[in-house]
């Protein structure tokens, strides 16, 4: 794959750095392939960067040689973010505050966790779709309770499938539920797992790690260690491939993590070799260290070692959803663990219960049920050849996985 100089725009745009301000103004400067801007901008709001991209253009002193639609737009984004910002955190220091006061402690994950930590130096330069709070599961009935009680109603959605379509390692939560301020919560009852290994992240390992911050408003938050959450934020967008979209945001949240506690990349990097995806957390940091440092020359795919390539190529690639499906797809039929599950598992898809036949087809199948489970493999086939079956993403999915488990030697990272 040839990176084009938009491409290099949006790799070089996405940290704080000296080395990626200078490749901004090199591609400006020097790149005889012209920048698409209008992609620049699409691009940057669907791998959830364009605040960051603004945030640099400014920091680089560039800003006013891009366009000004470009600028218009990213300005307008940016003040979005910074109020929905504000409405997240005071949002979760509520509900935090009302579990807290049900003797329930419950710690914010991911983006929620880098909001309240106050990782990132402006409000909204961060983004986050929803509120993900991990729970002692022994409490995490309790906790959804008073959720109820706070106006938080449970999202519309299939959910008459049957429990075992659903892989083990994506019941991480409760059903999800949206508030009147419009944020929406998911109650974890573990913060993941990683599913080669069935190694859990529970909230009694991040609990026993987990540190004390006082908010403005007085109130006390659980946060996880700073190596536990970028643990957590590897495996969430490059070892499950569910996220990928969000991997450029990833890298920012680890240098802006490893900027304040940079004992925590070692830290974080035993805990990946102990779950088993040592393979990809080192790349990841080999590739964080990359962005930070290399000159335009060298952010060339011939150049960057293959481990570093396939991660830049996944973050860049606008087909994530196609990707996750075949991460799933491989997943289903990987038979090396619990063979009989994963049938089971497979068996589900096609023999669904009769609600969710009818959430599918409604009318079509009033007068025979029998029709439903007729039409469901070729349905299911239908949809997956397409997507999960591309050979691109087999190939590259297949590939990522086998990098998750190599015990590479302990290079300089």
């Amino acid at each position: 794959m040839k990176w084009t100089a938009t491409d290099k725009f949006l790799l070089s745009g996405v940290l704080p750095v000296e080395a990626g301000y200078r490749r901004l103004r090199d591609l400006l400067d020097q790149s005889a392939d012209p920048i698409d801007w209008s992609a620049i901008s699409r691009r940057a709001e669907f791998h959830q960067a364009a605040q960051l991209l603004r945030f640099n253009l400014f920091k680089s002193k560039i800003i006013t040689r891009v366009p000004e639609i470009l600028r218009t737009e990213l300005e307008g984004s940016a003040q979005i973010w910074a109020a929905r910002h504000l409405a997240y955190v005071s949002e979760a220091g509520r509900l935090i505050a009302a579990f807290r006061t049900a003797g329930i402690d419950s710690i914010p994950l991911k983006g929620a966790a880098l909001m309240l930590a106050e990782f990132y130096p402006q409000a909204g330069l961060r983004t986050a779709q929803d509120l993900d709070l991990l729970i002692d599961p022994a409490r995490i009935e309790e906790a959804d309770s008073i959720g109820d009680k706070l106006g938080y109603r449970e999202l519309p959605g299939r959910r008459a499938i049957r429990s075992r379509q659903r892989l083990a390692n994506e019941i991480n939560h409760l059903w999800p539920r949206r508030g009147n301020s419009g944020v929406i919560i998911e109650l974890h009852h573990r913060a993941f797992q990683f599913a080669q290994n069935e190694r859990d992240l529970t909230y009694h390992e991040i609990r026993s790690r987990a540190f004390e911050k006082t908010l403005p408003d007085g109130g006390i938050v659980l946060l996880p260690s700073p190596s536990d959450l970028a643990l957590h934020l590897i495996h969430h967008t490059m070892v499950d491939l569910q996220t990928t979209h969000a991997i450029l945001r990833t890298f920012a949240d680890l240098h802006f993590i490893f900027s304040r506690n940079p004992d925590a990349k070692t830290g974080m990097l035993a805990l990946a070799d102990e779950f088993g995806f040592g393979g990809v957390a080192r790349p990841a940091i080999e590739t964080l260290n990359l962005l930070s440092e290399c000159d335009l020359k060298a952010l060339d795919p011939r150049m960057i070692p293959p481990d570093q390539t396939i991660l830049l190529e996944t973050a860049l690639s606008e087909s994530p959803l196609e990707l996750a499906e075949t991460a799933r797809l491989l997943e289903y039929f990987d038979f090396s663990r619990r063979p009989a599950t994963k049938l089971a598992n497979l068996l589900s898809l096609v023999f669904t219960s009769r609600s969710h036949l009818h959430q599918l087809y409604g009318n079509e199948i009033s007068s025979s049920t029998a029709k439903g489970y007729l039409r469901r493999p070729f349905d299911l086939m239908k949809s997956s050849t397409g997507r999960a079956c591309n050979r691109k993403n087999l190939i590259r999915v297949r590939r990522l996985r086998r990098m998750a488990g190599k015990q590479e030697s302990k290079s300089k990272v």
